[in-house]
């Protein structure tokens, strides 16, 4: 990645894309969890989960750059917004699930014929 095209404005607006990106998936996808798993920790750890904007958003963001729609900054601010998403989720991820208990060990029960 040409590191060029980054100056403050870019730093700026990929900070504020970053902070809505991250806040929509928690809560939209976060609220939605709730209504449904009926628990506020599980609904975190769904919304925490969907926060990464990987590959689909980087080939959405090329596919732009190269047919002239999106400018230089515009093209830095996303991938940037990719990458740092693509980063957080499992951290974060790692640290909610870290306050669990351990799962219970499976037991295997064999059904004998009758």
């Amino acid at each position: 990645m040409d590191l060029r095209g980054v100056n403050v404005k870019v730093l700026a607006l990929a900070g504020i894309t970053i902070a809505v990106a991250v806040g929509t998936k928690l809560v939209d996808c976060g609220l939605l969890s709730i209504i449904f798993l009926k628990d506020r920790r599980k609904a975190m750890k769904v919304g925490i989960g969907m926060i990464s904007r990987g590959e689909v958003g980087l080939i959405v963001v090329a596919t732009g750059a190269s047919a002239g729609v999106l400018s230089t900054n515009l093209f830095s601010t996303r991938v940037i917004m990719v990458a740092v998403s693509t980063i957080i989720t499992p951290v974060w991820l790692k640290l909610a699930y870290r306050k669990d208990p351990p799962p219970e060990p499976a037991v295997l029960v064999e059904k004998r014929g009758s």
